[in-house]
């Protein structure tokens, strides 16, 4: 029931618009590919081997068409599936129906999974197969005889090793989950031997999928290590890992939510500790606002999700200004509140921890020795991978998807363990409004990318090429692989000169750049499909499109100017 809350939840949305969503259109073109050809046809884009989602995305295709709804459908029972894995581990955890379902929907219902889950992008896919691995090394410790320990842990390790093909980071399942509960095994005839061997043949099969990938035509293999690093990067690399401290607390708060009413319960020195904290940052706040740099250091803290549901104003991936729904004030309010909800988690945490001691030899499933060793290594392990990202480029908030299920769970299994009531209703209004703005705000992401496309044909009507016409990220990345067949990434690896060292779009004034501009030189625009207030061009001889958003403002528009286009590419 869970699931299909959230399966419902998410079509309520309306999330459909032939356009794409983040980077899934390189997705849904290597899925249309292989529901014409069968084979994996790659597009100079996905850092990701996509994996068996393409041929699941392409049977649907067959089934229903050639569209972007179709390929993004085969994802909805995986979204379902995923949130009945995580209700199915809390529950084998120990946790009492209740929370188990709370943690369930907290995850489903999330304004950053809803979004995702609607989409054909690999982040919920890779949290399935991950959750994929921790039930099942549940069921290993659960076992009762030798033999169906080893049959569950070699489960676990095979499919991680072919599930974890559609996000590279979900074989961390194989590569730490397996072992860390072989290891927790020990005492097992034979199971550290099968732990062993398992680890070997998975880092085998990783190795070989690893090496079929970096052969593929217009892949694009990433490396953790990109480059030396400086000391302004580990500066924003310091910055970015306390943002995502921050944001994952956000993502959590329903259920952090339940220590709120236990702020009376604390000694007085301990609120005062907390209040006069409140007050600084309050202060500061004020201070960054005079400086109008509060927009930085307000939630969800971290860019490219839960951002672009009407929080961050500037938009990356279409120029002009998105409409806000949670203005600045508001954002720094609810910031407040959860880092004052999380200073009373620590120290009511500290208090009762000090009063019990943690038995760290049961092995039982419902023990915190079983919890740690099942997703502590898990959690360092993919924590230390984001490195890389907050070193040379951003943490997005989309990666903190993989970590979310390991938080509730602990945070759920610390709130009954204190002998509390039931959960408080704190949470529950948290969670409803949580889900409502998840709900609103996708269906706001879909409007838009739709109008983004009505303009856009607007425009073609009149016989304009589309490569003629701009109108962001997503359009644009579809607009030239369907052009040239491929993106102009420089890390393209067969065949290697088929990247354009084209600096054409340098001569553009710095309004009207945008980051992708080098990856598309197919495009040569004249009209540019912008939200409000972009400072690039002039208003072209067409009316704006107007759609209705579910969040206020109620009423938007999508505009259309026009540019001087650039000299033809000499190639």
């Amino acid at each position: 029931m869970c699931g299909f809350v959230v399966v419902l939840a998410i079509s309520s949305a309306c999330p459909y618009a032939e356009m794409g969503f983040i980077d899934d259109w390189s997705y849904v073109k290597t899925a249309f590919e292989y529901s014409r050809t069968g084979h994996f046809v790659y597009n100079g884009w996905a850092t990701a081997m996509l994996g068996w989602q393409v041929p699941w995305g392409a049977l649907f295709v067959k089934l229903f068409g050639y569209s972007f709804t179709s390929a993004r459908l085969s994802m909805l029972p995986v979204d379902l599936l995923s949130v009945w894995l995580f209700y199915a581990a809390l529950g084998r955890f120990g946790l009492g129906r209740r929370s188990a379902v709370f943690g369930a929907l907290t995850l489903g219902l999330s304004p950053l999974f809803v979004p995702l889950a609607a989409s054909y992008m690999t982040d919920v896919p890779g949290l399935f197969v991950i959750l994929l691995c921790l039930y099942l090394c549940m069921r290993a410790v659960g076992a009762g005889s030798d033999r169906a320990v080893m049959g569950w842990l070699t489960l676990a390790a095979a499919t991680n090793v072919a599930g974890g093909t559609v996000r590279q980071i979900a074989w961390l399942g194989a590569l730490v989950m397996v072992p860390s509960t072989a290891w927790m095994l020990r005492r097992r005839p034979r199971v550290l031997v099968t732990g062993g061997g398992l680890w070997l043949l998975s880092a085998a099969g990783i190795f070989a999928c690893l090496r079929w990938w970096n052969q593929q035509p217009y892949s694009v293999p990433e490396k953790i290590l990109q480059g030396p690093v400086t000391p302004a990067m580990a500066g924003h690399l310091g910055a970015e890992l306390l943002k995502a401290l921050l944001c994952m607390l956000l993502l959590v708060f329903p259920v952090l939510a339940a220590w709120m009413p236990r702020f009376k319960t604390l000694p007085k020195h301990h609120r005062a500790a907390i209040t006069f904290l409140l007050g600084v940052l309050a202060a500061a706040a004020y201070y960054l606002h005079i400086r109008t740099e509060l927009h930085f250091w307000t939630m969800p803290w971290l860019v490219h999700v839960i951002g672009s549901e009407g929080i961050f104003e500037y938009s990356w991936d279409m120029m002009g200004e998105r409409a806000v729904t949670i203005p600045v004030w508001l954002q720094a309010a609810i910031s407040l509140v959860i880092i004052g909800t999380s200073a009373i988690f620590l120290v009511d945490s500290r208090k009762r921890h000090s009063k019990h001691k943690v038995i760290w030899r049961d092995a039982s499933l419902n023990s915190w020795n079983c919890i740690g060793w099942l997703i502590a290594p898990f959690s360092i392990a993919y924590a230390s991978l984001l490195l890389s990202r907050g070193l040379y480029v951003f943490i997005y908030d989309r990666y903190l998807l993989g970590l979310m299920p390991m938080a509730l769970l602990c945070l759920l299994k610390m709130f009954e363990e204190s002998k509390s009531q039931d959960i408080p209703i704190v949470s529950y209004v948290s969670l409803i409004l949580f889900s409502l703005y998840g709900i609103l705000s996708t269906h706001d992401l879909f409007a838009l990318n739709r109008a983004r496309i009505a303009a856009v044909e607007k425009v073609h009507a009149t016989g304009v090429p589309r490569n003629i016409i701009q109108a962001g990220f997503e359009f644009d990345g579809w607009t030239e692989i369907g052009e040239v067949g491929y993106v102009n990434e420089q890390r393209i690896q067969v065949p290697d000169s088929a990247y354009q060292d084209d600096r054409r779009y340098l001569s553009r004034p710095f309004p009207c750049r945008m980051g992708f501009d080098q990856y598309v030189p197919a495009l040569n625009r004249k009209y540019l499909v912008v939200l409000r207030n972009a400072a690039c061009g002039t208003q072209a001889g067409f009316s704006p499109v107007r759609y209705a958003a579910w969040l206020p403002p109620f009423e938007r528009f999508v505009y259309i100017n026009q540019v001087p286009q650039l000299p033809e590419s000499s190639r």
